[in-house]
């Protein structure tokens, strides 16, 4: 179980260093977005705020957003990308940020690495 990404950050390091031009990476475990190298991750479908279920770390920030409810926690595929109209990180020093607004530009973000 990973849930101290401060402890032992080489294989997130290594992913990290892949992304290019890119400000950040989505990391993917059995098929299921979890969350970013530095925080969890939030998508607005146009109703709803979505986190996902399985995060590599339940971090305290998302934990109080699904507490009062604001998150719902769901599984949210690399298909399930394309149907957000917001995507926002969330950690304890940030607290919620919407980093990307609409969903072209979620599209234009997407940059796969196997």
């Amino acid at each position: 179980v990973y849930d101290k990404k401060y402890l032992d950050r080489k294989d997130i390091d290594a992913i990290f260093n892949k992304k290019g031009n890119c400000d950040e990476i989505i990391i993917i475990k059995d098929n299921l977005i979890t969350d970013t190298s530095i925080a969890n991750l939030a998508f607005y479908n146009g109703k709803e705020w979505l986190t996902p279920k399985k995060p590599l770390l339940l971090g305290t920030t998302r934990a109080r957003y699904i507490k009062k409810g604001f998150l719902k926690e769901v599984d949210i595929g690399i298909k399930d990308l394309y149907r957000f109209e917001k995507v926002a990180v969330l950690n304890a020093m940030i607290d919620f940020d919407i980093i990307l607004n609409t969903n072209e530009e979620i599209n234009e973000g997407i940059k796969y690495e196997s």
